[in-house]
């Protein structure tokens, strides 16, 4: 899978085909079922879009299987323009609601449908905060529009999920529970005695903006740390350098996004 690339306007066709091909299969993979009920995903892309939803990434994942390329699981971010946009005219820290959608034609996933944000953390469009709360599962059944007022449903969550978000961002964490939640952080990602790094590492601060030790930031420093990778430590086996990885499969940056969520949502409870 290649890394989803931030468009801070919305994309073609052509750029969507480009980042991920699979979101254009006319057919499902020759090895499904008859069961298999095909829905293309670029039907869904052109509804949301008639709705106000445009696509402003997209990803998909790789395979090593001869012929499957063009049908594996796929990711699409959609922005709300139902109220207008106004990239190049954005504050620090602005943050957009997104809808998340994941899909597969080869039978790996379902249709899923997660909010999501982006955070801006500097003006040159970098995203540090890709943050899913809530999903609505759809098995490979319906309509396109039966997909779309699902997506009205997640839309819904929307201002709970930023009510959230002042919470956090209200929350001081001394120095010890923010050592405490990066070490349940990084449980979230490795084994026991498996991370190549320390509590201590990941909730460094890669940007002043994110200097206060606030819920949110300590939220989003671990987040980037653990998604995008960067740190470097030392294998715990070989004692030899090494770095965390970015976190590239469709599957697990999303299970782990929503993971990091629910921790900060149980350690807003506690201070």
């Amino acid at each position: 899978m290649t890394n989803a690339k931030y468009q801070p306007t919305p994309m073609s066709n052509e750029q969507l085909w480009k980042e991920a091909p699979s979101i254009f299969a006319t057919e499902p993979w020759e090895r499904m079922s008859e069961r298999y009920t095909f829905i293309p995903t670029i039907q869904i892309v052109d509804k949301m879009r008639s709705e106000g939803f445009v696509p402003v990434s997209a990803v998909q994942s790789r395979t090593r299987i001869p012929g499957k390329g063009d049908f594996t699981k796929h990711a699409i971010r959609f922005r709300d323009m139902r109220q207008g946009d106004s990239p190049l005219n954005l504050k620090l820290g602005t943050l957009y609601p997104e809808l998340l959608l994941t899909n597969a034609h080869d039978g790996s996933s379902a249709h899923n449908l997660d909010a999501a944000l982006w955070r801006l953390a500097c003006l040159n469009g970098l995203v540090v905060a890709d943050s899913t709360v809530a999903r609505i599962h759809q098995v490979h059944k319906g309509s396109v529009d039966d997909i779309l007022e699902a997506s009205f449903e997640v839309i819904e969550q929307f201002p709970k999920v930023l009510e959230s978000v002042e919470s956090f961002s209200q929350k001081l964490l001394t120095a010890p529970q923010q050592t405490a939640y990066a070490d349940s952080a990084l449980a979230l990602r490795y084994d026991e005695g498996e991370a190549p790094v320390s509590a201590e590492q990941i909730i460094r601060p890669r940007r002043y903006e994110d200097k206060a030790p606030t819920l949110w930031n300590t939220f989003n420093v671990v987040q980037e740390h653990l998604t995008q990778g960067g740190p470097r430590g030392r294998n715990p086996h070989t004692n030899r350098r090494v770095k965390v990885r970015a976190v590239t499969g469709i599957g697990e940056n999303t299970r782990l996004n929503k993971s990091l969520w629910q921790l900060t949502e149980a350690m807003a409870k506690l201070v």
